[in-house]
C-alpha cells in the first residue's frame, strides 16, 4: 500500500531518522476511512511488538478480545487525543486490523500517517501535511519537543581510521593496486594495511569501509551482496535465472540489469514485497498478458540481518581518479560517516522503489555455469538520510 502514498516515503523516513525516531506506516484508503478500518500490515505488527505496545499473534478473533490504547493526532501546534483500537475480526482468517477514533477528521485517503509510540502511547503524524512534518525541526512543538528526547551522541571512536585517511589523502594520487571497478577499494584497504577476504563483517575494527570514485553523475553505493534462498525461489539456481532471462551480448550469456519495486525494467523483472510470508521476491512482468510469475526469493529476516551486521558504522569515502586501466590512480578527498541503520526503514524503501538490486550474471565458459558478482543491494547516496541517522562528513585532502 506505500506504493500509493501521496507524499514521498523516502523524504518522509529521511525526516524522522534524522531525529532517530523509528516509525511505521500506513496508508489509509477511501474504502478504509469510510468504514472504519486499515489492515494492520506486518510493517506495523513488527513495530507494535517491538514497542511493546501489542502482540496480535496472542490476541484472540471477536470483538470481545480488541485492546484499545490512548493515542494522539499531531498537530503543528498541540496534540489531539484518541484511541486506537487493535483486534482481529471474527470473519475469514482474522487478518490485523489497527483504527484510530477520528482518524477521517485528520486525513484523507492515500495520506503517508507514521506512527510511533511515545511513553506507552501511540502518536500519529499526517506526513502529507507539511507544516505537520515540518514541526519535527521546531523545539517549540509538541512534535519536535519529543524530537529532543530521542536525539543520541556522536559515538567517539573513529578517530583512529580518520587520522589513518587523512595520512593517505596526503600522498595525492596514487595508482591502482588493481584495474577495474573494485580497484578504488581494494587499493585503500591496503593502504590501511586490511587483508583481502571473502567475510562479510565490517572491515577495520568494528567499522565498514565502502569506498567508490567521485563523480559529476549521481551513482548508487552497495549496501551489500546477497544471494537468493534458492530453495524457495520458483527459478531454483542461478544458472536457470541467467538462461531463462538472460541475453546475449559479445558471445556471451550475460543478465546485468537494475531491479526495483516501481516498475519493470526493459526485461520484465521487478521487485515485490509479500508481507505475509516476509520475503522480497523478484517477478516477471508481461504486461500484454497481464500476467505476472514470481521468479526469485529473498527472506526478509536475512536481508534485515545482513543490513544490521554490515553497516554498525560505515566509512564512505570518496576518491577523484585520473586514468584509466592499470594507470588509475586515485586520490581519496572525503568520507562521510554512517552509522547503525534504521533497518525497519529498509521493507518501506524497497516497496517505493528508492533501495534497488543489481544482477551482476555471466556465463562461465561453454558449460552451463555462472560467473556470479553479486546481487547487489543499491541506495542513491542522497537517500542516505531516510536509513541512516544523521552522518558526519569529513573532507580529508
Amino acid at each position: 500500500m506505500l506504493e500509493k502514498s501521496d507524499t514521498d516515503v523516502g523524504d518522509v523516513l529521511a525526516a524522522f531518522t534524522r531525529h532517530e525516531i523509528d516509525v511505521a506506516l500506513l496508508v489509509p484508503t477511501e474504502t478504509g476511512l469510510k468504514k472504519s478500518i486499515m489492515d494492520a500490515t506486518a510493517n506495523v505488527r513488527d513495530y507494535l511488538l517491538s514497542t511493546g505496545i501489542h502482540d496480535f499473534d496472542d490476541q484472540a478473533q471477536g470483538p470481545e478480545n480488541k485492546v484499545v490504547r490512548r493515542a494522539y493526532f499531531v498537530e503543528p501546534d498541540r496534540l489531539v487525543e484518541s484511541t486506537v483500537s487493535l483486534y482481529r475480526p471474527q470473519t475469514k482468517s482474522g487478518d490485523p486490523r489497527i483504527w484510530f477514533a477520528l482518524l477521517g477528521r485528520y486525513a484523507d485517503p492515500y495520506n503517508l500517517l507514521a506512527v510511533f509510540e511515545h511513553e506507552g502511547d501511540l502518536y500519529v503524524v499526517n506526513a502529507s501535511r507539511p507544516e505537520v512534518l515540518a514541526s519535527l525541526d521546531n523545539a517549540g512543538s509538541p512534535l519536535g519537543h519529543i524530537a529532543a528526547m530521542y536525539r543520541r551522541g556522536e559515538d567517539p571512536v573513529v578517530g583512529e581510521l580518520l587520522d589513518a585517511l587523512r595520512e593517505i589523502a596526503e600522498q595525492g594520487f596514487v595508482r591502482t593496486l588493481r584495474p577495474g571497478d573494485t580497484g578504488v577499494g581494494m587499493t585503500l584497504e591496503t593502504l590501511l594495511g586490511i587483508a583481502a577476504n571473502a567475510e562479510k563483517t565490517p572491515d577495520f575494527k568494528g567499522i565498514e569501509l565502502k569506498a567508490k570514485r567521485i563523480k559529476r553523475a549521481p551513482t548508487r553505493s552497495t549496501l551489500f551482496s546477497q544471494s537468493p534462498d534458492w530453495t524457495v525461489s520458483p527459478v531454483g539456481s542461478a544458472w536457470n535465472l541467467l538462461s531463462n532471462f538472460g541475453y546475449h551480448r559479445n558471445g556471451k550469456l550475460r543478465l546485468n540489469c537494475e531491479i526495483n519495486a516501481k516498475a519493470p525494467n526493459s526485461l520484465g523483472l521487478m521487485l515485490s514485497v509479500d508481507t505475509e510470508k516476509d520475503w522480497l521476491k523478484q517477478d516477471h512482468v508481461r504486461a500484454e498478458e497481464e500476467r505476472r510469475a514470481h521468479v526469485v526469493t529473498w527472506p526478509l529476516e536475512v536481508l534485515r540481518g545482513r543490513l544490521r551486521e554490515k553497516h554498525p558504522q560505515t566509512f564512505w569515502v570518496g576518491a577523484r581518479c585520473r586514468g584509466k586501466g592499470a594507470d588509475e590512480h586515485f586520490h581519496y578527498m572525503q568520507v562521510e560517516h554512517t552509522r547503525a541503520p534504521n533497518v525497519r526503514n529498509f521493507q518501506a524503501l524497497l516497496e517505493s522503489g528508492v533501495i534497488s538490486v543489481d544482477y551482476l550474471m555471466s556465463q562461465r565458459g561453454e558449460k552451463q555455469l555462472v560467473r556470479d558478482h553479486g546481487y547487489l543491494f543499491k541506495i542513491k547516496q542522497k537517500d542516505f538520510p531516510a536509513l541512516f541517522p544523521p552522518s558526519n562528513v569529513h573532507v580529508l585532502a
